[in-house]
C-alpha cells in the first residue's frame, strides 16, 4: 500500500515539471536568434563603417590630388587657358584673383574675389549648390559616385579685401610664401580638407653682400687696376633694397679686404666697408662646407631632372633656354670641377642662376642678371676691360665637392684690368634666380571649418 501511495506521489511531481523541456528549447533559441540578429547588424555595421572608410580616402586622396596638382602648376609645367594669353605662373600671378582664374571665373573680380587657379585648372563640374565647382578626377563625374577637388590659394602676408591687399595695390609686391588648401570630395558626401604651404625658391638666400666669399685665411682678391670699375652694394632693383655690403668675408679675411677696398678709388666701391660673415647673416649652406656639399647634391638633382645639368658651357648653350635670357631666366648647372674654366664671354651672356663648380672666367664687357655661385674650385676671373654688368649676387666658396672636410679654403676673386665694368647688387633679380630655383613645401596638415 505504501508502495503505491509513493508511486502516485513521484507521478504528481514530475507532471508539474510538464513542458519545462519546451521552455529551454525556446529560451536558448531566443537566445541565439538574439546573438544571430547581434552578428547580422554588426556585420551589417561594419559593410556600412568599411564603405565609409573607402568614400573618406577617397575624399583624402582628392585633397591630395589638389595639392599635387597646385604644385605642378606653380612648377610651370601646366599650360594656361588661353584665355589668358601670354600670363606666366609665378607665385604673384597665382596670389592675384585677376590673373590666377580665367575672365569668365565668378571669383577673378570683386569684393570677394579669390584665386582658385581656374586658368590652369579644369574646374568642369558646378555642384547644385552656389558656385562650387570642381575639378573631377573619375570620369563623368557624380557626388554619390566620383572624385574630386577644389583649391584657395591664400597670401597669408597680405589678407583682406582684395581692393586693399598689396598685390592689387603695389605692382612690386612679390609673396614669398603662399597657402594652398585643399577640399577633396569622395563618394556618398565624403569630404577632406588639406592644406599645405609653400615658399619660393629651393632654398633660403639672403645675400650677405654683392659678392659673398666665405672661407679662409688666405683670401685671393684682386679689384683690377681700372680706376673706374665699379663694385657696389646698393640696390638696382625697383624699389630699391636697403644697401648692403660689396663684398662680405670671414672675419680671418676682412682686414685683408678692407686694405684691398681702400686702395680702390673713393667712388669705386660703395658703401666702402666690407662686410664680416656671422653665424647669423651667413646662408645656412655656406656655414661649413659638408653644408655647402649636401646644397650643391640637391641642386644638381634638381638640375638633373629638370634637364639643366651640363659638363661645358658649350653644352648649355645648345640646350634648350641656353644660359636664360631676360625674360626666360633658367637655372644652369655646370659641372665642371677639376676641367677646363667655363668662360662667359662679350656681351650678355645669360639670366637666372648659374651653378658652376669649376673655376668660372668672364669678359671685361660681360653681361649676367641673377645669382652667379661658384662653388666648388672657389674661383672668379674677370679679364680685360669693358662696360660688362653682373647685376644680383656672386657668392664664390671653395671647398671639394667630393670631399669629407668642414672647413672652406680660401676663395678667390681676382679682377685684371676692369675697364668700366661693374658688379652690382640687385635684389629683383636675385628674388627671379631663385625663382627658377624651384619651391619648397615647408608643412601640409588635415583642417577642419
Amino acid at each position: 500500500m505504501s508502495n503505491k501511495i509513493n508511486k502516485d506521489a513521484l507521478l504528481m511531481n514530475r507532471k508539474g515539471e510538464r513542458g519545462a523541456a519546451l521552455l529551454t528549447t525556446l529560451l536558448v533559441a531566443i537566445l541565439l536568434l538574439s546573438a544571430g540578429m547581434a552578428l547580422v547588424t554588426t556585420t551589417s555595421l561594419s559593410t556600412t563603417n568599411a564603405i565609409d572608410s573607402t568614400a573618406e580616402m577617397q575624399a583624402y586622396s582628392g585633397a591630395e590630388a589638389g595639392l599635387e596638382a597646385v604644385l605642378n602648376v606653380l612648377r610651370g609645367n601646366v599650360a594656361p587657358n588661353a584665355s589668358l594669353g601670354a600670363i606666366g605662373i609665378n607665385f604673384r600671378n597665382a596670389a592675384n584673383p585677376a590673373t590666377a582664374n580665367t575672365a569668365t571665373d565668378p571669383w577673378a573680380i570683386g569684393a570677394s574675389a579669390t584665386s582658385r587657379l581656374s586658368g590652369w585648372l579644369n574646374y568642369s563640374y558646378k555642384n547644385a549648390a552656389g558656385d562650387d565647382w570642381r575639378v573631377p578626377i573619375t570620369s563623368s563625374y557624380a557626388p554619390n559616385t566620383g572624385i574630386a577637388f577644389k583649391i584657395w590659394i591664400i597670401d597669408p602676408d597680405d589678407l583682406g579685401p582684395i581692393l586693399t591687399r598689396k598685390i592689387t595695390t603695389d605692382i612690386n609686391y612679390r609673396p614669398t610664401r603662399l597657402i594652398i588648401q585643399s577640399h577633396g570630395y569622395g563618394p556618398k558626401g565624403a569630404i577632406k580638407r588639406l592644406e599645405m604651404v609653400v615658399k619660393f625658391g629651393a632654398f633660403d638666400f639672403t645675400p650677405p653682400a654683392s659678392i659673398t666669399l666665405p672661407g679662409g685665411p688666405g683670401i685671393d682678391l684682386n679689384l683690377g687696376d681700372s680706376g673706374d670699375s665699379e663694385f657696389s652694394g646698393n640696390d638696382l632693383g625697383t624699389p630699391p633694397q636697403t644697401a648692403i655690403p660689396p663684398i662680405a668675408v670671414a672675419s680671418d679675411n676682412v682686414a685683408t679686404t678692407q686694405t684691398v677696398i681702400d686702395g680702390m678709388e673713393d667712388d669705386q666701391v660703395s658703401p666702402n666697408t666690407a662686410g664680416t660673415l656671422t653665424e647669423s647673416n651667413t646662408p645656412t649652406f655656406l656655414q661649413s662646407a659638408q653644408a655647402a656639399r649636401d646644397f650643391l647634391a640637391e641642386r644638381r638633382e634638381e638640375a638633373r631632372t629638370s634637364g639643366r645639368l651640363f659638363a661645358t658651357k658649350g653644352e648649355a648653350e645648345d640646350s634648350e633656354g641656353g644660359l636664360g635670357t631676360t625674360t626666360n631666366p633658367v637655372l644652369t648647372f655646370i659641372d665642371n670641377y677639376g676641367g677646363d674654366p667655363v668662360v662667359l664671354g662679350p656681351n650678355h651672356q645669360g639670366s637666372g642662376m648659374l651653378i658652376v663648380t669649376g673655376v668660372l672666367e668672364t669678359d671685361g664687357t660681360t653681361d649676367f642678371e641673377g645669382l652667379i655661385l661658384v662653388m666648388g674650385e672657389g674661383r672668379l676671373e674677370r679679364d680685360g676691360g669693358g662696360d660688362g654688368l653682373l647685376r644680383g649676387a656672386i657668392v664664390v666658396a671653395k671647398f671639394d665637392p667630393n670631399g669629407i672636410e668642414d672647413e672652406f679654403g680660401p676663395p678667390a676673386l681676382v679682377i685684371d684690368g676692369g675697364g668700366t665694368s661693374k658688379i652690382s647688387f640687385d635684389s629683383l633679380w636675385v628674388r627671379k634666380a631663385m625663382e627658377v630655383s624651384g619651391l619648397r613645401v615647408i608643412g601640409i596638415r588635415e583642417y577642419h571649418l
